[in-house]
């Protein structure tokens, strides 16, 4: 894909979240062999410098893939970020500069293809604008968000002198994410999906998704798996994809999507199974730091499209800490 800014983007990937260490290098290598030039990485993963030595070591040219990683809010304080009440223990340890500036120390590089912001946290404008100096500088080739929605996108390019290349959120079949889709298009963003198969912190494959009797339907008509079948739905809606795995088989499946296309009936037959339901990061509490006019978006007003433990909370602790809440607001789970 070629992104807003003139560079060229692999459309498919490799995630590199909680791929284990004693797997790590063989499948980095393994994918690099098989085709793979998109390696996605974040700070918060802990595995910048492995894939920097997995590349050297076996000789692989810097100029032949295309890194991404991501700038989290825990780089910035001694133990990580705390919200809420626990906020005064935050002790900051380094600058949003020098949080960037250890990424390309991990990662041994003199340049980053694509840095994103990894969660609209309430100074997520002040991470944009240090993105900014090192992209001006052409150290950074692209800079990018993850898990925004319209109005953090909207307040963010307020202040911004470059538009987001790229946002990284939740999409599958269960959460087609189709207005955010068509909005970042609208911007000329790049909409990247994360989390399409699995829980960010477990490896398992979502069963609701891979034994789906619809997409199932759709594999067999194609001799394809199921979850060959959502890759291909996404690159056609012109979603960029990152799926993880570190089985070598499994590896070989995900970058198999290329020699086969889905029907218009197909396409809607998939994003027709939408639920609407977030399995990860849901940016619908992110509104601190928010402008007012920004706060009132109407997805923001609908409890429905909250998690469950935000209704945890009583209503006079979110009330306290500047929190929204509803009339017709669903019973905590307990």
């Amino acid at each position: 894909m070629t992104l807003n800014n003139g560079v060229v983007m692999p459309q498919a990937g490799l995630g590199t979240f909680l791929i284990p260490k004693e797997h790590f290098e063989r499948t980095i290598i393994t994918a690099y062999d098989m085709g793979y030039r998109l390696f996605d990485t974040a700070w918060r993963y802990h595995n910048e410098a492995d894939i920097a030595s997995a590349l050297k070591k076996h000789g692989i040219n810097r100029q032949d893939v295309f890194i991404t990683t991501k700038l989290h809010i825990d780089s910035l304080y001694r133990g990580g970020y705390k919200e809420g009440l626990k906020k005064i223990t935050n002790i900051p340890c380094r600058t949003i500069e020098e949080a960037v500036l250890d990424s390309f120390k991990n990662l041994e590089t003199d340049y980053i293809d694509l840095f994103l912001i990894h969660f609209p946290w309430p100074m997520y404008t002040k991470m944009w604008k240090v993105l900014e100096k090192f992209y001006k500088e052409g150290r950074i080739r692209a800079i990018g968000v993850s898990n925004c929605l319209q109005p953090h996108i909207d307040a963010l390019c307020d202040v911004a002198e470059v538009v987001p290349a790229v946002n990284q959120f939740e999409i599958s079949p269960l959460n087609t994410q189709e207005a955010n889709v068509q909005y970042c298009h609208s911007k000329g963003i790049a909409p990247e999906a994360m989390s399409t198969f699995s829980h960010h912190r477990s490896p398992e494959p979502r069963p609701e998704i891979i034994n789906h009797p619809v997409l199932m339907q759709i594999g067999s008509a194609h001799g394809k798996s199921t979850v060959q079948v959502v890759l291909r739905w996404m690159l056609q809606r012109g979603i960029i994809v990152i799926p993880k795995t570190w089985d070598e088989s499994k590896l070989l499946e995900n970058i198999s999507i290329f020699d086969f296309t889905l029907s218009p009936e197909e396409m809607q037959q998939i994003s027709a199974l939408d639920q609407g339901v977030f399995l990860n990061y849901n940016p619908y509490p992110a509104q601190r730091g928010l402008p007012k006019k920004y706060q009132a978006w109407e997805g923001f007003s609908d409890p429905k499209n909250y998690p469950a433990w935000y209704f945890n909370r009583p209503k006079w602790m979110r009330r306290l800490l500047g929190q929204r809440v509803f009339d017709n607001e669903p019973a905590p789970k307990r």
